[in-house]
């Protein structure tokens, strides 16, 4: 049966940022030992292999960032998430086409949040260079302020909608695992997020 994977991390955006150019031999070591234990708990979808990630980071912390990198530098963030933040959960959902939920949400005033769940994380370009527009896995982020208007969406947010309106998923039989994600799930990783006055960084397994 296919699966789908999202996790979650409070994370401060600036420390990412802030490897750029930082020569920071100890974050290079500390977010290699993640790699040794994530691959160990098989928790990692992409950044596996140790060659890989050493060299795409070493490019970020000398400022030798690679615009023709093939899949980009995104894809450290299910490494970065965890070494430099602090995970707040993950969840496995049923089936394929939840990068396709943005609809959905729109139709039901969840615009905070369907606008985070659409738009690839720039890391490491930054909001004025254009990402790659389908990354694997892909990486979200909402800002302080998003994840207080997500918070105050999903606090008004009436869950008998997604059933009476399963026409909107990819899949009618996926409304159970949606309430989950947004009743469950997502209110948990927004607090997590605020009450540590951090960012929320979100990996999903995108639609490739």
């Amino acid at each position: 049966m296919a699966e789908q994977y999202v996790s979650a991390f409070a994370i401060d955006a600036a420390v990412c940022f802030g490897l750029i150019g930082s020569h920071d031999e100890i974050a290079v070591r500390k977010t290699l030992k993640t790699l040794e234990d994530s691959n160990a708990a098989d928790r990692l979808l992409r950044a596996t292999d140790s060659d890989e990630v050493e060299a795409a980071l070493r490019e970020i912390v000398d400022d030798r960032l690679d615009p023709a990198r093939a899949g980009g530098y995104g894809w450290l963030l299910e490494l970065l998430g965890p070494t430099f933040g602090v995970p707040l959960g993950s969840v496995v959902l049923t089936g394929r086409g939840w990068d396709r939920l943005e609809g959905a949400f729109r139709s039901w005033d969840l615009a905070a949040l369907a606008d985070v769940w659409a738009r690839p994380w720039t890391f490491p370009w930054g909001s004025d260079v254009a990402p790659d527009p389908d990354p694997w896995p892909f990486p979200m982020f909402a800002s302080k302020t998003e994840s207080e208007r997500i918070h105050l969406e999903l606090a008004a947010f009436d869950t008998d909608r997604i059933h009476a309106d399963h026409d909107l998923l990819p899949d009618e039989d996926d409304a159970d695992d949606v309430e989950w994600l947004l009743a469950d799930n997502f209110p948990e990783w927004v607090r997590g997020a605020r009450t540590r006055g951090l960012g929320l960084l979100l990996i999903r397994d995108g639609g490739k």
